[in-house]
């Protein structure tokens, strides 16, 4: 069967799978400790696992393909980030000289410092360079290293994505549900922080083929890229 086909069937079997859902208030982070990624250096599929720990989580990613290793407790990270810098200037005293370059992915390494002109008399300063990690707009990589995920497409209206098996089981519940309630949750359930247009009526179907396009990637043995709806 085409995935065309398979993802419109998919849309037909989610609009009715859940009549009501109830929201119990579980966090985002009730998923986080199993990953399905995909490797940064080979492209082929994998899970981080981690255990939260008190105060912080304890990760790890082995690719069994290329045999990268990534170790939270070594502050291992590939994701975006930012290179920043604050300083006044050094000859006119201009406040503030703030150099913020945004780069993809962590490089292997970065300069230290950064001679930047002042906007107020032209004059260069040396400015020190701090790297600090970027969560994009729309969360769609893995919270730990900042892998990219496997479970994520996107749509219209924005990027549909999950964690896990277990991630996209609860989202499918909740989008296909024609009555959501809560039940001793706050703003901070993961249902809460979806982006709106996710919870409106009006783009239930998109979201329900998005989802089926999700399922499909299991269902190929996670072998497919996410394209666009």
């Amino acid at each position: 069967m085409s995935p065309a086909r398979l993802n419109m069937d998919g849309v037909r079997r989610l609009r009715g799978s859940s009549l009501r859902h109830v929201d119990t208030g579980k966090h985002l982070t009730s998923f986080a400790s199993n990953v399905l990624v995909r490797c940064v250096a080979c492209n082929r599929p994998g899970t981080v696992k981690a255990v939260w720990k008190g105060y912080s989580w304890d990760a790890e990613f082995n690719c069994v393909h290329c045999h990268l290793k990534l170790r939270s407790t070594l502050d291992h990270w590939v994701g975006p980030v930012q290179i920043y810098g604050r300083r006044p200037c050094g000859y006119c005293g201009f406040k503030w000289l703030k150099p913020n370059i945004h780069l993809e992915k962590m490089p292997l390494s970065h300069p230290s410092v950064i001679n930047f002109r002042c906007p107020e008399c032209g004059n260069e300063t040396e400015v020190n360079l701090a790297s600090r990690r970027v969560i994009p707009g729309d969360s769609c990589i893995d919270p730990h290293f900042g892998l990219p995920l496997i479970l994520a497409t996107s749509t219209r209206r924005g990027t549909v994505w999950a964690y896990n098996l277990e991630h996209l089981k609860e989202l499918v519940e909740y989008i296909s549900a024609k009555l959501r309630t809560r039940q001793n949750s706050g703003n901070r359930s993961m249902f809460s922080r979806l982006p709106k247009w996710m919870k409106l009526a009006k783009h239930r179907d998109d979201v329900l083929k998005a989802l089926a396009k999700l399922q499909f990637i299991v269902l190929s043995g996670f072998s497919l890229p996410a394209k666009n709806a």
